[in-house]
């Protein structure tokens, strides 16, 4: 039986990145052409720069974990807009690799896993702007089952902890949606998410990772799907979606690795 386990869980400050037209200019030659146009198009410099870095992670993770060449490798996007691996074509005998990013505010995260499928989520935790708290939960609410929801607007909460708290159980539930490749389109009151009493809460300790929150289904556990929910700074909350063959296991849980420029630079090429 092929083993299950997560290669990459990669991070990225998209703020403190800040190139010069130069830089900007030599990173874009390193993403395939259709990907540059779409980028190009963005009206906001920060939406363009978020874009691009989550295109490079996607290269250097094929290229620095399975030493593919950064020119031979070729993304393409499933008809749920998913990006997926074209080339090269992977052998019969190697693992099933899956991988997913998201971005969100400041950060761009990549995770990856063999023989798993898996999903990431990352929020900053905020309202839209000229909303209040009681508007932009009201426009949601109808997202979460009742236990969630009374979870969220725990009374003992402020309401910047109901905020978190929110946007905690979003990053679960976008995470699982992206692992199983539905995307938003699934009856998100369907899949409710319990938290475990054997853990803090991350409202309490933001330093820890929870890994032991489960996923009911109509009511039903779902025991071999495992989460990972973490902070990556005081207003960036994660979560990761993952399945494992034996539902007895659950993968070590790590911090996110947190990447600059540089480490794009060491492996990327200017594409022909």
């Amino acid at each position: 039986m092929s083993s299950t386990k997560i290669t990459a869980r990669w991070a990225f400050n998209v703020s403190e990145w800040n190139p010069s037209d130069e830089q900007y200019q030599q990173i874009l030659s390193f993403i395939q052409p259709e990907e540059k146009s779409r980028i190009n198009r963005s009206y906001f410099i920060e939406d363009a720069k978020l874009s691009l870095i989550g295109r490079c992670l996607m290269r250097l993770l094929f290229c620095k974990l399975y030493k593919y060449d950064w020119n031979t490798i070729q993304f393409s996007r499933t008809e749920r807009n998913k990006p997926i691996l074209v080339t090269p074509k992977m052998k019969d005998s190697d693992p099933i690799i899956n991988f997913n990013i998201s971005h969100h505010g400041d950060w761009v995260v990549l995770v990856a896993s063999e023989n798993s499928l898996i999903g990431v989520d990352v929020m900053k935790v905020e309202l839209p702007s000229n909303q209040t708290l009681e508007y932009f939960f009201e426009t949601l609410k109808d997202r979460f089952s009742d236990y969630e929801w009374s979870t969220i607007t725990n009374q003992n909460y402020t309401e910047f902890q109901q905020l978190h708290q929110f946007y905690q159980f979003w990053c679960l539930k976008e995470s699982y949606v992206k692992a199983i490749g539905l995307g938003l389109s699934l009856d998100l009151r369907s899949i409710e998410f319990h938290l475990s009493n054997e853990e803090s809460s991350l409202i309490e300790n933001p330093q820890i990772i929870k890994s032991k929150t489960q996923l009911f289904i109509n009511n039903e556990l779902q025991p071999e799907w495992k989460f990972e929910e973490s902070y990556l700074d005081d207003l960036h909350c994660v979560g990761i979606t993952y399945n494992v063959l034996d539902h007895e296991n659950i993968i070590n849980s790590q911090n996110f690795d947190k990447f600059e420029i540089d480490e794009i630079l060491k492996y990327a090429k200017k594409l022909n």
